[in-house]
């Protein structure tokens, strides 16, 4: 499941950002938007998937996708929510096409724009152009 939600993550970047992407080892140690949405596999698995971006990256998400050089942070709240919702949707139909193990998704949710310190049971750290995107998965059930 986590390897298609990369997946989903490396299309943002290359078809949104007109970036690469790149898995790295380490775990920012800086403030990030921080959202997530729930979802249920086919055996009724429930999990949380957190997407966090710095807030760097997520300023210049919202350059590109609402032509603001200075968002607020409300702005970039709901681009931290758009964000998760385009790669765990994107995820979503990689899954279904993939086989690997299809899921419905939830509404997303903003957890905080603080550094990230929650629990998790897979974790991938990503790096966009010169920015830091965090993808992690718990299991709730």
């Amino acid at each position: 499941m986590i390897d298609d939600i990369i997946a989903a993550a490396h299309n943002f970047a290359q078809h949104q950002l007109d970036s690469s992407c790149m898995l790295v080892d380490d775990i920012p140690e800086v403030r990030t938007l921080i959202a997530y949405i729930d979802i249920t596999d086919q055996n009724g698995a429930l999990y949380r998937v957190y997407v966090a971006c710095d807030e760097t990256l997520m300023r210049i998400i919202a350059f590109l996708f609402l032509g603001e050089e200075e968002s607020d942070e409300v702005t970039l709240r709901d681009v931290a929510l758009e964000v998760a919702n385009m790669v765990i949707g994107s995820a979503k139909v990689i899954s279904e096409e993939r086989g690997t193990n299809p899921f419905s998704i939830g509404t997303p949710h903003f957890v905080a724009h603080e550094r990230f310190d929650l629990a998790y049971d897979a974790l991938a750290a990503l790096r966009i152009k010169t920015e830091s995107m965090l993808i992690a998965l718990k299991e709730l059930s």
